[in-house]
């Protein structure tokens, strides 16, 4: 579940293993391209992913953070 933390969208994910972690990042990379709006992320234990929402123009968590959570959360079922 997407949690309000710091004044920012976040969301912890536990992979299989590193390689899947990376093939997450691939598979997000593209849309976050398209929609011009780019995750914070942290990877830790080699198969942890954090990752944080917040648009910095308005200062603020957004409609378009929401949006990119849900695609998050739509390519992690294709691990």
């Amino acid at each position: 579940m997407w949690e309000i933390t710091n004044t920012k969208l976040e969301k912890k994910f536990e992979l299989n293993n590193f390689e899947h972690v990376v093939e997450f990042i691939n598979l997000i990379t593209p849309i976050c391209k398209k929609m011009n709006h780019h995750p914070d992320f942290k990877v830790y234990n080699y198969k942890h992913i954090t990752f944080q929402l917040f648009t910095h123009d308005l200062n603020s968590v957004s409609e378009k953070d929401y949006e990119l959570a849900n695609q998050i959360d739509e390519l992690r079922h294709q691990l």
